[in-house]
């Protein structure tokens, strides 16, 4: 009976030990391996995407196979769509900053305003030389002076120009005639309405002729202004502009924005060129700009006569402006070229053939020399005021035969027959 229970007892621990040995040989855990911490295993690779994912860049990786198992052809790509350069759009101007229109000539430009075929010349112009026709006599009826019209620069005070090169004059034979005056201000400077009125330009005048020839000021804009003078029409061109912010038709007032300072045309460095026109917005219908505009309340104008006794004008003579304080030479300026296409005209109430502008107040002598005789004559001037004078020569001598070299100021040639 012992030796029965020893055999169950041997029997039994066989069979658990036979069944621990079959678990191990179908890969179970031991207890002891299960109480070990987890071993990190690599996933198995994730299947490959069949879209992109939203990215910038996509870098295309290999995928890994296992071993013995055959690749399947790739699918077919995508093509991208080739993006064509693009233009970059136009940005809308900020609100300090006015849109710029793009000038073009009116499509329906008026025959008085063809391109001249050829260019016209450039005359030989008179100086030191008293022609045989009078030069027109004041008019007392009309209203002066006309200082119409503001600073069309920002500042405001004193309008400064190139005294060298004033109304009436040719920088000593370089340049033609000039029928405006010239101020020089930073490029992009704005330019000002000088009064209230409506725009009746603003384009670029390659292929139209507002000035001298086609492509003279490059773009200009002209202001029609409300007020008439004389029961005629006035009007103010700005050349040699940029940016304008203006067109046809457009009412502005004093003080407003039209374009900026730029150059163009005739010009090659930033400047504004400023005209007054009288009764036609023509290149020949011009008057002396700093008889219209406030000279301001330190500065004064003193326009002047030099004419002959029978009313002749000596034309190209220079005038200087002696101080009677310092007996200094304050300003220079020059009688209007005699002009044979009349692109510079005299007003109609002053009958002036010279001007003196930006002039502190003062006592003063405005002396020239013509055939050897000096003539002065007094003018007193006043801050924000018209002075009006009249020079009047002795009568024309007729020259006698020239020397080898003539002196300064002489005659060089009779400008008519002698009475």
């Amino acid at each position: 009976m012992i030796y029965q229970t020893r055999v169950a007892r041997l029997l039994s621990l066989l069979l658990l030990l036979m069944t621990s040995c079959s678990s191990l040989a179908a890969g179970e855990s031991s207890p002891t391996l299960m109480n070990q911490p987890p071993t990190a295993v690599s996933p198995p690779p994730e299947p490959a995407l069949s879209a992109p994912l939203a990215s910038t860049t996509l870098v295309a990786s290999p995928a890994v196979l296992p071993v013995g198992a055959t690749q399947a052809p790739p699918p077919a790509a995508t093509a991208v769509p080739t993006v064509p350069p693009t233009v970059p759009p136009t940005v809308a101007p900020s609100p300090t900053s006015p849109p710029t229109l793009t000038p073009r000539p009116s499509p329906t430009t008026s025959p008085d305003r063809y391109c001249p075929d050829p260019p016209p010349l450039k005359p030989v112009y008179d100086r030191f030389y008293l022609p045989p026709r009078l030069w027109p006599e004041p008019d007392t009826t009309l209203p002066q002076p006309h200082f119409w019209m503001a600073k069309p620069l920002p500042g405001g005070g004193r309008v400064l120009t190139n005294q060298r090169f004033p109304y009436g004059w040719d920088e000593n034979g370089r340049l033609l005639l000039h029928n405006g005056v010239d101020m020089s201000e930073d490029l992009g400077t704005p330019v000002l309405a000088v009064a209230d009125g409506t725009v009746i330009v603003a384009q670029g005048d390659e292929a139209a002729w507002y000035g001298w020839r086609c492509d003279w000021y490059g773009h200009l804009v002209v202001l029609e202004l409300d007020q008439r003078w004389n029961d005629q029409p006035v009007y103010a061109l700005y050349g040699h502009i940029l940016n304008l912010i203006v067109e046809p038709g457009q009412r502005v007032s004093r003080g407003q924005p039209l374009a900026e300072v730029g150059f163009g045309g005739a010009a090659t460095s930033p400047h504004l060129h400023f005209e007054v026109r009288v009764a036609q917005n023509q290149f020949g219908s011009t008057r002396n700009p700093m008889l219209w505009l406030e000279p301001g309340a330190t500065r004064g104008v003193i326009a002047g006569r030099l004419v002959d006794p029978e009313g002749r004008p000596w034309q190209g003579v220079p005038l200087a402006l002696v101080s009677d304080e310092s007996k200094a030479v304050t300003l220079s300026t020059w009688s209007y070229l005699g002009d044979p296409q009349g692109i510079a005209n005299p007003d109609e109430g002053l009958a002036e053939n010279f001007v003196f502008s930006d002039v502190p107040p003062g006592a003063y002598q405005i002396v020239t020399e013509i055939q050897g005789v000096q003539y002065q004559v007094p003018a007193l001037v006043q801050g924000g005021e018209m002075t009006v004078v009249a020079l009047q020569t002795a009568e024309y001598k007729t020259p006698t035969p020239a020397a080898p070299e003539a002196a300064p100021g002489a005659v060089t040639a009779s400008p008519y027959p002698a009475p």
